[in-house]
């Protein structure tokens, strides 16, 4: 029988999973629910592969605490078992590069993902960039197989409204009849990634692990429903089909980030909102035959009738 364990340092789980609570900086703990069943027994074989989910404040300290020791354990952990992990992965590492990002030139993994993605195209351009690039960099040097999905912004049923973005700012306010607030430039194109294509993606990387990390790392590009620009957006989901939207002065994000991290790292963010930022079809949709959610689908006004 499959198992998941669900390491978390919430109470609450994903449904189906074997929740355990604690931290996954925790090395012994890591063993236990990789290598162990829900009680934490030996059992024949280990996890066939590792999801790092982990997340923090939207804040570039937080971040530099957070996240670095604990992916180190996760891959240490891995490694020893021969467990490949597979981690959600933003833009940010990819700088300006992120305004026409795909997975390489060569239509394969290995020097179409890993040494393309890792070494050529990683110039941060922001301090959170740059925190995700050393990510990527550590990942690509240890021993652990390593495979990083790329995701556009993230909206979908499981996000929450207050701190995506497009719920808060876009979709849930147009859906409701209401002005949107967009950040940047309004009409150009942006890809957003629903949740469950990432989560579909990240599945499938897992399941081809060695196929698409033969060098022991990767970093993929999930499939992308949308890629509109927030007008667009705004327009698709308002219940007339009109959308009012204006724009926020970057001085009031300067104004806000005394006070808020959030708003500080947003304003960093900018050549991601002045600009385009479109994500093209990877190898994943066209070597694995992954398809996003179709657009009409995720358009649909239900799903932003609670953001």
């Amino acid at each position: 029988m499959s198992r998941t364990p669900h390491l978390s340092a919430s109470s609450r789980g994903a449904t189906g999973a074997d929740l355990v609570r604690g931290d996954a900086g925790d090395r012994d703990l890591l063993r236990r629910v990789v290598a162990g069943g829900p009680g934490g027994e030996p059992v024949a074989e280990p996890a066939a592969a590792v999801f790092h989910c982990i997340h923090t404040s939207y804040d570039a300290r937080a971040w530099v605490a957070d996240l670095p020791d604990r992916e180190q354990a996760v891959m240490d952990v891995a490694a020893e078992y021969g467990v490949p992990v597979v981690f959600p992965e933003s833009v940010y590492a990819f700088g300006t590069a992120a305004q026409d990002l795909d997975d390489g030139p060569d239509g394969g993994p290995d020097g179409g993902t890993a040494e393309r993605a890792v070494t050529g195209e990683v110039e941060p351009a922001s301090p959170l960039g740059e925190i995700r690039a050393r990510l990527l960099a550590a990942r690509a040097a240890h021993p652990a197989r390593t495979l990083s999905v790329v995701a556009a912004d993230l909206i979908g049923p499981t996000a929450d409204p207050a701190s995506v973005v497009f719920q808060l700012l876009v979709f849930g306010p147009a859906a409701a009849g209401k002005r949107a607030w967009v950040l940047g430039d309004p009409d150009v194109p942006r890809s957003v990634t629903w949740i469950p294509d990432l989560t579909a993606a990240m599945v499938s990387a897992a399941e081809h692990a060695g196929e698409l990390a033969p060098r022991g790392t990767a970093v993929l590009l999930a499939p992308t429903t949308l890629t509109m620009t927030q007008r667009q957006m705004a327009e698709a989901v308002a219940p007339d089909g009109r959308a009012r939207v204006s724009h926020i002065p970057w001085w009031i994000l300067r104004v806000a980030g005394v006070f808020s991290p959030m708003m500080r790292e947003l304003r960093r963010q900018r050549y991601l909102w002045d600009a385009p930022a479109v994500l093209h079809p990877g190898h994943l949709e066209e070597r694995y035959g992954l398809r996003p959610t179709a657009q009409k689908d995720v358009l649909t006004r239900s799903h932003w009738s609670h953001s």
